[in-house]
């Protein structure tokens, strides 16, 4: 598999920056991820890298070197993620939990399969075009939509 990452983050005006991504892959399999802490929650950053992470690690291990049942595997991933985060914020007895949206996607046999939760967007651009892939969960996502 060949491929080439190009990624930029600004933080704008906030403290810090609470985006992270990533991608781990086999010869035959890659997964790249996107996660954006969420504002107005404490913790937006930690909960992003914890998502990767989970999702990374369940990758590793389910990539020999392909991911068998790839929808099964990326919603399996997104709900360890979810807990991991629960977990956290219950381990720290914190009032509110972390919150972060997560877009990934698993590149492999010629195909692209992804999952997403929040207002982080997965597009894809054939012939130049782009081509919006996801739509967003969010309150005012939801009312253009209804």
């Amino acid at each position: 598999m060949k491929f080439s990452i190009f990624q930029i983050s600004r933080k704008g005006g906030r403290e810090k920056n609470e985006d992270r991504m990533g991608y781990c892959y086999t010869r035959e399999s890659g997964l790249f991820l996107l996660a954006d802490g969420m504002g107005g929650h404490p913790d937006g950053e930690l909960a992003a890298q914890l998502a990767l992470q989970t999702v990374a690690a369940m990758f590793q291990k389910a990539a020999k070197p392909v991911v068998h049942n790839v929808p099964e595997f990326l919603t399996t991933s997104l709900m360890a993620a979810h807990h991991q985060i629960v977990r956290l914020a219950t381990e720290r007895a914190m009032l509110d939990s972390p919150r972060t949206t997560l877009v990934g996607a698993i590149l492999q046999n010629g195909a692209a399969h992804w999952v997403h939760c929040g207002d982080s967007r997965l597009y894809l651009v054939r012939d130049g075009a782009l081509l919006t892939r996801t739509r967003d969960h969010s309150y005012a996502e939801q009312k253009i939509w209804a």
